[in-house]
């Protein structure tokens, strides 16, 4: 993919994103509306307010990915062995196409098209479970992946203002993003069979990126 990114001021970005809370932040929790697993995408921990990404960028093309991870283990040490762990990993990559080409001291926008997967881990083991209770165990730790796995797309616009080095080359790049951003998620209910979640919801969020 590196073809896309051009020959004009190519070069490595690294960059932090900040993402205020608001209003909806704050529903959600008075809605009960976390995974109770402390690691799915809308629980605090998988996505902080301050984000890191890093990428290529060229004249007018940019390719960036982002990545995430919580983890939580619990061991209990003594006559018997437990552990109990959950997790996720969250990579993302994102194209962004700009609208000019990219020139320091001046305002530039760009559009962005990204995806983003969670990669769910659960484990509970114990050497004072029977066969029986493991594999309920395991049943139960299977439950909670799916809880915390799924993934989306997330389409936006960015503006910023390039910054030069004493060559005049562009160095720093501040700004503002706006995203609209889809999840989707599922679960197996014994009850209630399959059942996907579709959540829809836009982002806003001050970044400052570094070229090298």
């Amino acid at each position: 993919m590196l073809w896309l990114l051009g020959t004009v001021h190519a070069a490595a970005l690294a960059g932090i994103s900040w993402v205020p809370a608001g209003v909806g932040a704050f529903s959600w929790s008075e809605s009960d509306g976390f995974s109770g697993t402390r690691v799915g995408e809308f629980d605090g921990w998988l996505r902080p307010p301050l984000n890191v990404q890093a990428g290529w960028v060229g004249g007018k093309n940019a390719i960036v990915g982002n990545f995430a991870a919580a983890f939580f283990r619990d061991e209990q040490l003594g006559a018997n062995l437990s552990t109990r762990m959950v997790g996720a990993l969250r990579p993302g990559l994102d194209y962004r196409r700009y609208l000019r080409t990219r020139e320091p001291g001046r305002v530039n926008a760009w559009g962005d098209l990204g995806i983003y997967g969670i990669i769910p881990l659960a484990a509970d083991t114990s050497d004072a479970y029977t066969a029986e209770e493991q594999a309920d165990a395991n049943e139960a730790a299977s439950g909670t992946r799916q809880r915390i796995g799924g993934g989306g797309l997330q389409l936006g616009l960015g503006v910023e203002y390039l910054l030069p080095d004493k060559q005049g080359v562009p160095a720093i790049a501040v700004g503002a993003r706006y995203f609209g951003r889809m999840y989707l998620g599922s679960e197996l209910q014994e009850e209630d069979g399959f059942r996907l979640s579709t959540i829809w919801l836009t982002e806003a969020a001050l970044f400052v990126e570094f070229f090298l």
